[in-house]
């Protein structure tokens, strides 16, 4: 019987299972980190419908000395709840987890610490950090 992890893309399974990428004071963490950017692409199927291609986060990590960007492919549903950024300037993630929402589609979600979230449903996944 394959394990869970197995069922995943390598580059999925590799992201979800490094212990760098959930630990309290690291650098490749997403735990405290800001997100810089998210943009959302678009694509039209042959009947002139929008479908959403793929979208890619970008965040900065609690230190300040890197910075993270998340790519998800074939998304098909995804959730961004409004940050409550009047009380509080900033947004830093409080918790993400990944999980399998059916046969080849995975999810990842996000929740920031003043009431934000985003939620993605998709099939391919890619990331990188890069210090600053």
């Amino acid at each position: 019987m394959k394990s869970i992890a197995n069922l995943m893309p390598k580059a999925l399974r590799d992201y979800s299972t490094d212990v760098a990428s959930y630990v309290l004071h690291g650098a490749k963490t997403l735990h405290d980190s800001r997100m810089l950017s998210a943009v959302i692409e678009n694509a039209y199927d042959e009947n002139f419908s929008n479908v959403v291609s793929s979208i890619e986060l970008n965040f900065i990590d609690q230190l300040f000395e890197g910075k993270t960007t998340l790519r998800y492919v074939g998304v098909s549903s995804y959730h961004l709840k409004e940050m409550d950024l009047d009380s509080n300037r900033h947004a830093d993630v409080l918790v993400h987890e990944f999980s399998i929402a059916r046969q080849d589609v995975f999810r990842h979600r996000i929740i920031f610490d003043n009431l934000g979230e985003i939620e993605i449903e998709f099939s391919q996944f890619s990331y990188m950090w890069n210090e600053l």
